[in-house]
């Protein structure tokens, strides 16, 4: 009896950004007759192939590999700066866009509130798909479109690969349905903590970007599968890591987007268990269409062989703009320092009125809605976690209320729309009470809320066409931010002695 000799030999990958990636090309080599082993590493794009018997040439392996995204060579290839700056001219371009369709403040086009039909959260959720919620559901199903690709090959059909997607939102629907039903049951105790969502937005923003490392070839940092999780993402013809992406979708239901939040709130408001239901199951409905747009699109670039390497790199730069973007936003959330302390302030600010100025009126409409901080000063000036929504008391005035700003009141005022707060900058007095009036024009599901977690603990509900009130005295000097419940429009309000 004599045994076949064995060698091995080392080859250069193209097209391999991420460990199925990585799964997928060791498992169609392996059953090659004649290749007894093939490791990949994405480190440097390799892939060591051990043969019994002769060593199989390229152009046989590229054959084997033909179908898919993949080829090898015997020597590393080399990166055009053509293909680079055709990369950034678009990703730069996508993203031009993006802060376009924010600035025309598309998020304030549909409003809704607890009495709004079905017809009315469908339409809300298909504005948060195309707005702000497309920043951090559609950057994630970006960052795992090339992971879901990977797991099929050429002859399979469009609607086999658009299957992870399907699955994805079909955990969004269930699961918002599922939990917004527990919304309308248990109420206030469920209500979820917003620094728990900043967190876990973050912590997912560092998935991302590590994705988009690999992505763009740039294996410093691999992500490596638990094994428990390995054989839910491995390339098996008859599960196709099924599990992963309808956990993922579901997941999405305690991320902050301030459309999601603006929705659960409502539901919470319901009072009916099942209507509940149905609210969140419309609005996750209407974010859908836009949701699987994307992911569409991708397959359909992936599958173009003259496109697919170019889009995976723009795809990469587009997550890592989403990465900064949504963790920017996170800080803003958590009262902390952030890119937009450069702007802030840059338009029109606002001082604190003397002791001795004249008396000021102050706007009130027929319908006046009141939000008082009941809190105590705080004198610390710690940190505190917004939990808890303040309550709404409506007041009917048929006259301009008349307020002293000296030493009894300081009064600050500002429009909230869909675009942001005006002014984003005002200068208060320490010790002095402060009350400030904010008159909503027309806010979105992001802006139709106000934070400040180092000046008063509850969040600012808005409504379209009243003046929201909140009262606290500030004690320490410095810098308080203030934003929306998402963090992606933010102000300041400094205290002086």
């Amino acid at each position: 009896m004599s045994s076949k000799s064995s060698s091995s030999k080392m080859f250069f990958v193209r097209g391999m950004h991420c460990q199925n990636c990585q799964l997928f090309v060791e498992s169609k080599l392996e059953e090659v007759e004649g290749i007894k082993r093939a490791r990949a590493s994405l480190k440097d794009s390799s892939v060591e192939i051990e043969f019994l018997g002769e060593v199989i040439s390229v152009e046989s392996i590229n054959e084997i590999l033909s179908g898919t995204d993949y080829s090898v060579a015997e020597t590393k290839p080399e990166k055009p700066i053509g293909k680079a700056v055709k990369v950034l001219v678009a990703a730069s371009l996508a993203i031009i866009v993006f802060f376009a369709v924010e600035k025309f403040a598309i998020g304030g086009l549909i409003n809704v509130d607890s009495s709004s039909s079905l017809v009315g959260f469908f339409l809300f959720g298909l504005v948060a798909g195309i707005s702000s919620c497309a920043a951090l559901v559609g950057g994630l199903v970006l960052s795992v479109s090339k992971q879901w690709y990977s797991l099929y090959s050429s002859e399979d059909s469009f609607l086999q690969k658009l299957q992870p997607h399907l699955i994805f939102h079909a955990g969004r629907l269930v699961f918002y349905s599922l939990f917004g039903f527990l919304l309308g049951w248990l109420g206030q105790s469920l209500k979820i903590s917003l620094t728990f969502s900043s967190i876990l937005v973050i912590a997912v923003s560092i998935v991302m970007f590590l994705i988009a490392l690999q992505m763009l070839g740039i294996h410093t940092v691999s992500l490596s599968i638990p094994s428990f999780l390995r054989k839910a993402l491995a390339v098996d013809k008859s599960r196709r890591g099924r599990m992963m992406p309808f956990i993922l979708g579901a997941t999405t239901f305690f991320l902050p987007c301030g459309f999601t939040i603006t929705a659960q709130a409502l539901a919470l408001l319901s009072g009916s268990p099942f209507h509940s239901s149905m609210i969140m199951f419309f609005f996750a409905l209407g974010t859908f269409f836009p949701l699987i747009a994307i992911g569409a699109s991708s397959i359909k670039f992936f599958a173009m062989k003259s496109l697919s390497e170019v889009f995976t790199k723009i795809a990469a730069v587009l997550i890592i703009f989403f990465v900064i973007y949504n963790v920017n936003s996170q800080l803003n959330v958590l009262g902390l320092p952030s890119l937009n302390d450069l702007t802030i302030g840059t338009g029109e600010q606002v001082s604190f009125t003397p002791d001795d100025s004249p008396t000021v009126l102050a706007t009130a409409g027929e319908k006046e809605e009141m939000v008082m901080n009941e809190a105590g000063p705080m004198e610390t000036g710690e940190v505190v976690d917004v939990e808890e929504t303040v309550g709404i008391q409506e007041v009917v005035e048929e006259t301009l209320d008349i307020v002293q700003s000296g030493p009894d009141i300081q009064v600050i005022r500002t429009v909230a729309s869909a675009r942001g707060y005006t002014p984003d900058y005002y200068q208060v007095k320490a010790g002095v009470p402060v009350r400030w009036e904010i008159e909503d024009i027309g806010t979105s599901g992001c802006t139709n809320a106000i934070i400040s977690r180092n000046l008063f603990p509850q969040r600012v509900e808005l409504t379209r066409g009243n003046t929201s009130v909140v009262e606290f005295t500030p004690q320490l000097p410095g810098q308080y931010k203030f934003s929306c419940w998402m963090g992606h429009y933010t102000g300041i309000i400094e205290v002086v002695n």
